[in-house]
C-alpha cells in the first residue's frame, strides 16, 4: 500500500509537472501569435495608409458627368457656364432615340478639342446610375472631382460674403472642410417658369430669376464625387446619389451627413452652394420634357407630370389649354385643389419632429 501511495505521489507530480510545462508553452505561443497579429495589423495599417496619401497627377480638377435625350437647345450654354466656374471636362451619354438629334450636332468643336467627351447609350439596358457607375470607374484617376448633375441643373458658388458673385470650383473645393469628404451633397434651389409661355433664345439663368426658397423638393441633392476612390460608388437600377454606405458624404459646408440622408439635406442648405434646378422652364418646354420620355426610355405620366408642374409654378388657364392642345385631351385640375407649398413644408417638417 505504501508503494501505491509513493507511486500515486509521483504520477501527480509528473501531471503537474507536464501541465505547468504544457502552460509555459501555451503562454510562449499564444505571446508569439499575438506579437505576430500586431505585428502584421501594424504594417497593414502602414500599408493602408501609405495608400491612402499616394497621390495622383490628375489631368483635370473638376468634371462634369450626365445623361441627356433632347438637350442640343441647351448644352451649349451649360458647358459655356461650367467652363466659366472652372469644369474642364465633360463627359455625356448620348440618350437621344435613333434618327432624332444628335448631342454631338451642336458641340463638334468642343469634341475635337478634347472638352467634351460623348458616350452612345440609346437602348442600353444599363440605368443612369449604372453609367454614372461605369463614368466613374473610367475617368476616376483623371478627375480630382467629378460632379454628376443633370442638364436643368447649374451650380452657384457663393463667396463668404453671399454676394451675387459664382466662385470657382477650384476655390470652393479646395477649402479644408472638404479634406475628408469623399462625396458632396447639393441642394437643389428650385426655379419657377417666371409665368413666361414659351421657348426664346435667352438663356436659362437669363430667362428664369424666380427661386422657390419654399419649395418641397429643394431638399434633393446631387452629387460631387472625389475622384480615386477605391469604392463602389453607384449601384444599377439605385438612384443616380450615393448609395454606398462606406463613402464619406459631406453638406455644401462641409458638414459629414449620415447615411440616410444621402438623398437629401433637410432643411435645404443654401448659403454657400447649391444647384439652381430649372425643372420645368416654360409650359411649351415642359410639354416637350413630358413628350421625350425619360432618360432609361420611360414613359411619363401625363397627368402626374401636370400636376408636378403647377406644384412648382403658378396656375393659370392659359398653361392648361397649352398642356390640353399639346396633348389632345380634356385635363381635369381644379387649381383650388392645390395646397400651398408653405404648408406642405411645415406638415413635412413637424413629421420629421415627431416621428
Amino acid at each position: 500500500m505504501k508503494n501505491v501511495k509513493i507511486i500515486k505521489k509521483r504520477f501527480k507530480h509528473i501531471e503537474a509537472q507536464t501541465y505547468k510545462k504544457l502552460k509555459n508553452k501555451f503562454k510562449t505561443y499564444s505571446k508569439f501569435f499575438i506579437s505576430f497579429l500586431i505585428i502584421t495589423f501594424f504594417i497593414y495599417s502602414l500599408t493602408k495608409e501609405k495608400k491612402k496619401r499616394e497621390k495622383i497627377e490628375f489631368k483635370y480638377f473638376a468634371c462634369f458627368c450626365s445623361t441627356a435625350r433632347k438637350e442640343n437647345l441647351y448644352v451649349r450654354q451649360l458647358i459655356s457656364y461650367y467652363i466659366n466656374i472652372g469644369f474642364e471636362k465633360f463627359i455625356f451619354g448620348d440618350n437621344n432615340r435613333p434618327k432624332t438629334e444628335k448631342l454631338s450636332d451642336f458641340m463638334q468643336d468642343y469634341i475635337n478639342n478634347g472638352t467634351v467627351d460623348i458616350f452612345n447609350i440609346f437602348g442600353s439596358p444599363m440605368s443612369q446610375s449604372e453609367f454614372f457607375g461605369n463614368i466613374y470607374e473610367k475617368y476616376k484617376t483623371q478627375c480630382a472631382w467629378i460632379s454628376f448633375f443633370d442638364f436643368d441643373e447649374y451650380l452657384k458658388i457663393l463667396p463668404n460674403n453671399y454676394t451675387n458673385i459664382t466662385i470657382s470650383i477650384k476655390e470652393y473645393l479646395s477649402n479644408p472642410i472638404f479634406s475628408k469628404c469623399e462625396s458632396i451633397g447639393i441642394n437643389w434651389l428650385i426655379y419657377s417658369d417666371n409665368n413666361l409661355l414659351h421657348y426664346d433664345n435667352r438663356t436659362l439663368i437669363e430667362r428664369f430669376t424666380s427661386p422657390n426658397y419654399n419649395d418641397i423638393d429643394n431638399k434633393f441633392v446631387k452629387s460631387i464625387i472625389r475622384g480615386n476612390l477605391n469604392k463602389k460608388i453607384f449601384y444599377p437600377k439605385e438612384s443616380s446619389h450615393v448609395p454606398d454606405k462606406r463613402v464619406i458624404i459631406c453638406n455644401s459646408m462641409g458638414k459629414r451627413l449620415k447615411y440616410h440622408d444621402k438623398f437629401s439635406v433637410k432643411p435645404p442648405l443654401l448659403k454657400k452652394a447649391f444647384l439652381m434646378h430649372y425643372n420645368t422652364k416654360t409650359v411649351d418646354e415642359y410639354v416637350n420634357k413630358i413628350k421625350r420620355g425619360g432618360n432609361e426610355n420611360a414613359i411619363y405620366d401625363i397627368n402626374e407630370r401636370i400636376v408636378r408642374f403647377f406644384s412648382h409654378n403658378n396656375f393659370t388657364d392659359e398653361k392648361l389649354k397649352i398642356f390640353e392642345k399639346a396633348f389632345k385631351r380634356k385635363i381635369k385640375y381644379n387649381s383650388s385643389d392645390k395646397i400651398d407649398i408653405n404648408i406642405i413644408l411645415i406638415l413635412y417638417i413637424l413629421l420629421c419632429l415627431f416621428f
